[in-house]
C-alpha cells in the first residue's frame, strides 16, 4: 500500500509537505502540488479517511436524503438517478463519499438529524423529499451545509431546472401552429416539488403573453407524477363540452398516461390533438408518435448541485435557487391545426 512516505521518498519533498499538497492547504505552491499529485496518481494512491479526517478535522462524508415517491422505483427513478450519479462522481473527484441517510440505523429508530450527527457528515444533498417534512426542515435548520434538488426550501439553496421560462415557450410554440384552445394537464399542487405549480404558473404566463384566455376547464391537475394520473387527468379534460386542440403535459411519465387514454378516446396524436411534455425520459423518442418535449439536463443538475455544495464547503456565499437550462426536442406529437 502506497504511503505519504513512498511519494515523499520519490518527490524529494518532507512527509508533512506532501500531506498538505494532497490535502489542497493554501500554504503549498502549485507547482509542488502539481508535482506531488502527479506521483501520487502514479503510485496509484488511496489517501487514508481517517488520517485525512485527523488532518482536516472533516469526515469526507456527504449525507444523501432521498425520499421514495409514488413511482416505487426507488434510486433507479429517471430523473433523480442521473442527478444523483453525476453529483457522486463529481464529490468523489474531490475525495467525498456519498453515504444516505435513513430514519433509522441498525433497526434502531433515528431522526435524520441524528443520523446526520452520528455520521459526522460535512454536508447534505436532498432530493425528492417533502418541504414540510419537519425531519428535514430540523437538518436544513442545522449548522450542517445542505443543498436540494428538486425542492424549494426557504433557508438553502436549490439547484432545478427552469420551469417558468419554458412553460412559458410550451403555450407559444403551439401558439405558433395555430393552436388557440391549449390545456395544461398539471403536475401535483404540493410542497414535495416546485416543478408541478411554477410549470402551472408558466403555461398560465404564456396564455397571458398570447392574449388567450385563462379558463380553468382547461387545467386539470394531477394527484401524482405518474402515467395512471395522466390518463385520468385526459379522461376528466375531455369530459368538458369545450375541448382543447392542444395540450402541455407537465412530465413525460404522464405524458405516457395521457397518450394511452388519447387511443382510447379515438384521439389521433398530432392530427386531432397536438401534445408537447417535459423532461424527455428514455422512453419519449420511443413513444408513438415521439413525444415533443422539453429536455431536462440532469447532468448538469447533478454537476452543478456539486459546485454549489464544495463552494458551500469552503465557506462561500451560495445563492438561494440556481436554474439549469433545458433544451425543446422537437418531434412528431406535435402539429398545425388544420
Amino acid at each position: 500500500m502506497v504511503t505519504i512516505y513512498d511519494i515523499a521518498r520519490i518527490t524529494g519533498y518532507s512527509a508533512p509537505t506532501v500531506s498538505k499538497a494532497l490535502n489542497n492547504q493554501s500554504d503549498i505552491g502549485q507547482k509542488t502540488k502539481e508535482k506531488i499529485i502527479n506521483v501520487a496518481k502514479e503510485l496509484g494512491y488511496i489517501p487514508n479517511s481517517s488520517a485525512k479526517g485527523l488532518v482536516t478535522r472533516k469526515s469526507w462524508l456527504i449525507g444523501l436524503i432521498y425520499e421514495e415517491d409514488e413511482l416505487g422505483v426507488g434510486i433507479e427513478h429517471p430523473l433523480f438517478a442521473s442527478i444523483i450519479n453525476a453529483f457522486k462522481q463529481e464529490m468523489e473527484a474531490v475525495g467525498y463519499e456519498l453515504i444516505f441517510i435513513a430514519r433509522n440505523l441498525g433497526g434502531r429508530k433515528m431522526s435524520l438529524l441524528e443520523h446526520c450527527r452520528y455520521r459526522h457528515v460535512d454536508g447534505v444533498l436532498i432530493v425528492n423529499a417533502d418541504a414540510s417534512d419537519t425531519e428535514i426542515l430540523e437538518v436544513t435548520k442545522s449548522d450542517i451545509p445542505c443543498i436540494s434538488s428538486n425542492i424549494v426550501f426557504p433557508d438553502i439553496c436549490t439547484v432545478t431546472s427552469e420551469n417558468i421560462r419554458p412553460a412559458v415557450e410550451a403555450v407559444q410554440y403551439l401558439y405558433a401552429l395555430g393552436h388557440r384552445s391549449i390545456a395544461h394537464i398539471a403536475g401535483p399542487q404540493n410542497s414535495v416539488a416546485a416543478a408541478g405549480y411554477e410549470r402551472l404558473e408558466g403555461y398560465k404566463a404564456g396564455l397571458v403573453s398570447r392574449q388567450l384566455p385563462i379558463k380553468s376547464e382547461f387545467i386539470v391537475v394531477s394527484d401524482f407524477w405518474n402515467s395512471e394520473s395522466g390518463y385520468k387527468a385526459m379522461i376528466e379534460l375531455w369530459k368538458n363540452k369545450e375541448k382543447p386542440t392542444a395540450i402541455f403535459c407537465a412530465s413525460d411519465i404522464m405524458s405516457m398516461g395521457v397518450m394511452n387514454a388519447c387511443r382510447d378516446l379515438g384521439l389521433r396524436i398530432p392530427k386531432d390533438i397536438s401534445i408537447i411534455s417535459f423532461d424527455d425520459n428514455l422512453w419519449a423518442s420511443f413513444s408513438h408518435p415521439p413525444l415533443t418535449t422539453f429536455r431536462q439536463d440532469r447532468q448538469a443538475i447533478g454537476k452543478k448541485a456539486a459546485e454549489i455544495m464544495k463552494r458551500f464547503l469552503n465557506g462561500e456565499k451560495v445563492p438561494p435557487r440556481v436554474l439549469v437550462p433545458v433544451t425543446l426536442i422537437e418531434r412528431e406529437s406535435c402539429a398545425p391545426i388544420t
